[in-house]
């Protein structure tokens, strides 16, 4: 006998670490689909994957798309807060109700293909139907769907479609997933491409080019490469960019970082196709839906005295990217990094990245089983001689922002968006 679901039991299957089978192909996720009827099928979908900037993207899209009157399903990873964030329409998150019917009604034929299969899905596998037919019970006009890890093998790829593909950027994350190199990268992803299908790709070097190019050219597709050379900022402050870029003149961003102007070309360049699809979107709604566009845990700012960002930088080139922002728009400044990280991401590194900015490094661990040791990781700052201490939990992190920095001085927190959420959290 099936127990009776409710939300303890939805988080386990689709929040937890739970499978155990190979992922050579896709053909598990098939098998569970068509039980379901194939709730993938006959939606429009914009599939975004990228090392670093899917969520950001995915925000710009859908605040442009709503803008222009349409409704939008949203499919992103990971959340920060609560797992219903992940599946949203129209800025709502799934209620606990319509979570709990769906994977009610997903428990049997998954019982069964696990029993028939001697393995169990992965937690995002099931994660993704279950927001597969919530989109098909609801019908939005877009589904803007974020993949998880690479694009050839990840659980999205098994849409038959998509009115625009988008590769935000190339760099090394999921090594063991995806590959050493970021040629091998960018062959993973290219692979969301499907027949006939438009991809564009964000600022990539002319090797990974060639890839996307001749993964365009197998399925008849087109591709279309981010001009960063005709990005012009304008002005760079605290609370908002301003740029031009190849016909759209001063267009303004409130997220930060140059990183994000060139998401924002992504979407100005998917407006052309989109519009040549039918699909209206007038210069209007872009500059508007530009403006509006928020995305949580991206160098958001929490606090204000002392100034508090959090942000979910966590490899190499998302804390590259950091550095570059910090840079820009706080020129001189030095600053109080508080850091958690994964043991196994390249921790040191990132530090190393950072330390020519950092006053002081307040560490915590964002996991109690898979992050860092942050008492481990202060002293061998300290032996290099850095300003350095660790914390318990984020309550303590955030007791010492509060009573030990001073007011005029500026906090930023990035390693993990696990972290973010904890902090958030505890700030609610």
């Amino acid at each position: 006998m099936i127990e009776e679901m409710n939300m303890e039991k939805v988080i386990s299957y689709v929040n937890t670490n739970r499978g155990n089978g190979r992922k050579e192909n896709l053909n598990r996720l098939y098998s569970l689909l068509e039980k379901l009827g194939n709730p993938q099928k006959n939606l429009s979908y914009i599939h975004i994957t990228g090392t670093n900037g899917k969520g950001s993207t995915a925000s710009l899209f859908y605040s442009v798309l709503k803008e222009a009157g349409f409704d939008v399903g949203i499919f992103t990873s990971p959340h920060l807060e609560v797992v219903n964030e992940r599946i949203r329409i129209n800025g709502e998150y799934i209620a606990d109700e319509d979570f709990i019917r769906i994977v009610e009604y997903m428990e049997p034929a998954i019982l069964e293909l696990e029993a028939e299969r001697a393995e169990k899905f992965y937690a995002f596998e099931l994660l993704t139907v279950a927001a597969f037919i919530y989109f098909q019970e609801k019908q939005p006009d877009f589904v803007l769907l974020e993949a998880g890890i690479g694009g050839r093998l990840d659980s999205t790829n098994v849409i038959d479609t998509a009115e625009v593909s988008v590769i935000t950027s190339i760099g090394l994350d999921h090594q063991a997933i995806l590959g050493d190199t970021k040629e091998e990268i960018m062959y993973e992803k290219a692979k969301i491409l499907k027949e006939h299908g438009h991809l564009i790709v964000g600022p990539v070097a002319e090797s990974l080019k060639k890839i996307a190019e001749k993964e365009a050219a197998a399925v008849n597709g087109s591709v279309l490469f981010l001009d960063p050379q005709a990005i012009q900022v304008k002005e760079a402050t605290l609370s908002k960019q301003v740029f031009d870029y190849k016909e759209w003149k001063s267009v303004t961003l409130t997220l930060l970082g140059k990183h994000q102007i060139e998401n924002a070309c992504l979407v100005l360049e998917a407006s052309k196709i989109l519009n040549e699809k039918g699909f209206k979107l007038t210069d209007d709604n872009l500059y508007q839906g530009l403006v509006k566009a928020y995305w949580p845990g991206r160098l958001e700012k929490v606090g204000e005295h002392p100034l508090f960002y959090i942000d979910g930088a966590h490899n190499e080139a998302s804390v590259k990217r950091l550095v570059e922002t910090l840079e820009e728009t706080f020129p001189s400044n030095q600053f109080h990094f508080v850091i958690g990280m994964m043991k196994d991401k390249a921790y040191e590194q990132m530090i190393e990245q950072v330390s020519h900015l950092a006053k002081e490094f307040i560490l915590v661990s964002p996991d109690p089983n898979r992050g860092f040791d942050p008492y481990e990781v202060a002293t061998a700052l300290q032996a290099k001689g850095y300003q350095a201490l660790a914390k318990d939990n984020v309550e303590e992190v955030l007791a010492y922002i509060q009573e030990d920095i001073p007011k005029d001085e500026t906090v930023i927190q990035f390693g993990s968006l696990y972290l973010v959420g904890d902090i958030k959290r505890a700030l609610d």
